[in-house]
């Protein structure tokens, strides 16, 4: 079950939160990996989202798009970056 904290448009800062999720064990929030700009996001509040299934796609600052960016483009100024849910489930 989700429950989103941004929408698209949003600019977020590393480390804010960016979405409620509850498994059948806990509720947790899932932090933003680094600043950028919420450009989509995937499943509404409520919704069922499987592990490895994308959770949210934002832009972010070309020199500071490292490991969870894409290939750098010579003519890309920003990568956009998905991130998905890996959860623990036993």
């Amino acid at each position: 079950m989700l429950d989103w904290l941004v929408s698209p448009g949003d600019q977020v800062e590393r480390h804010q939160p960016l979405v409620e999720m509850e498994t059948s064990k806990s509720a947790v929030e899932l932090p933003s990996p680094q600043a950028g700009k919420v450009v989509r996001i995937f499943g509404g509040a409520g919704d069922r989202i499987n592990v490895s299934e994308p959770l949210i796609v934002f832009e972010v600052p070309d020199n500071t798009a490292g490991i969870v960016g894409t290939v750098p483009k010579d003519e890309a100024p920003t990568r956009r970056v998905r991130l998905s849910a890996v959860l623990d489930e036993d």
